[in-house]
């Protein structure tokens, strides 16, 4: 199964959100920078782009991942692993980019070094 955004839980967080706060679309639309036109096309099921879609999984203090449905693609548990920690280090702002890779790369190469493969690892 291809993973997509729950647009239907995404709208129905939005909302639930939205009544709690008391506020109208337009206001909601106006604090966070976005088009009013976003709720409606929400509301119709119909999705945003991925500035949009971070920008109000933000205003719902969720994370993106949480309206993500769908099987995760296969990939080997150590590029999983290395994806995931990437990403922290890219999204770090006390790290210039330049810093971030090189950390990602001391980080893959000492990861490649110590990882076993998965036949030998035991539990416990």
């Amino acid at each position: 199964m291809k993973r997509h955004i729950d647009i239907g839980a995404l709208y129905a967080a939005l909302e639930a959100k939205r009544e709690t706060e008391e506020k109208p679309w337009r206001a909601i639309a106006a604090e966070l920078d976005v088009s009013p036109a976003t709720f409606t096309r929400l509301s119709q099921g119909k999705g945003v782009d991925i500035n949009t879609f971070v920008t109000l999984t933000g205003w719902l203090g969720a994370s993106p991942d949480d309206f993500v449905v769908g099987d995760k693609p296969s990939e080997s548990e150590s590029e999983e692993t290395l994806a995931v920690i990437s990403s922290y280090l890219r999204a770090d702002r006390n790290l210039k980019p330049r810093s971030a890779q090189a950390i990602e790369t001391v980080l893959r190469a000492a990861y490649e070094q110590l990882a076993e493969p998965r036949s030998n690892v035991t539990a416990g």
